[in-house]
């Protein structure tokens, strides 16, 4: 029984109560990331006929990261009356990491040591449409689990030279980390069998 209780209580505080020109929120959840376009729409329902929000599309940057954006809202209600509503927070959070891919494989797969492609996106675990994150690797860094120092390059793919060092190791492990910009810059690693 507990576990309907939150499902209903959930879907009362996502849409709203039903016959009833207003709607209870979840603050906490009203989030948007920066750096990920985000598009704000408007629903109307009792007393009102439509609602137009404003701004309707919003890419937060890292410097707002911790504060918050106000959507305003403007109703028309069922006698065609202009209606200024009360505009929503919603709470600027630091874009996830990517995860890294070695020549489409991921975290804990086995390396490819015949290709060096290194990109980054985003998984499925984000709140948001995975597609919507754009990197570029600035550059890379690989250590061979067994072997001091490390490999370094430039760029989003491994050197001839580096991948000729690979592929001279027999099985192993390497870590890779690559220095990455674009929808947010940072750093990420990946473990990889080869």
């Amino acid at each position: 029984m507990k576990k309907i209780t939150v499902i209903v209580s959930l879907f009362i505080s996502s849409f709203g109560v039903w016959g009833q020109s207003y709607g209870i929120e979840l603050p906490d959840m009203n989030v948007v990331y920066a750096g990920i376009p985000m598009e704000f729409t408007g629903g109307a329902c009792g007393d009102y006929k439509s609602v137009s929000v404003s701004p309707s599309f919003v890419t937060a940057t890292t410097a707002q990261v911790g504060s918050y954006i106000t959507i305003n809202a403007t109703a028309i209600d069922n006698k065609g009356k202009s209606v200024s509503l009360a505009g929503r927070k919603f709470l600027v959070k630091a874009t996830p990491k990517p995860e890294l891919y070695w020549n489409g494989v991921a975290d804990g797969g086995r390396g490819n040591k015949n290709g060096g492609s290194l990109t980054c996106r985003f998984g499925d675990n984000v709140p948001f449409l995975p597609s919507l994150g754009k990197f570029t690797v600035e550059s890379y860094s690989i250590i061979i689990s067994g072997i001091k120092g490390s490999l370094e390059g430039t760029g989003g793919a491994i050197s001839p030279a580096h991948l000729n060092a690979l592929k001279e190791i027999k099985e192993g492990k390497v870590t890779i980390s690559v220095k990455y910009s674009g929808t947010a810059e940072g750093r990420v690693s990946a473990m990889f069998d080869i």
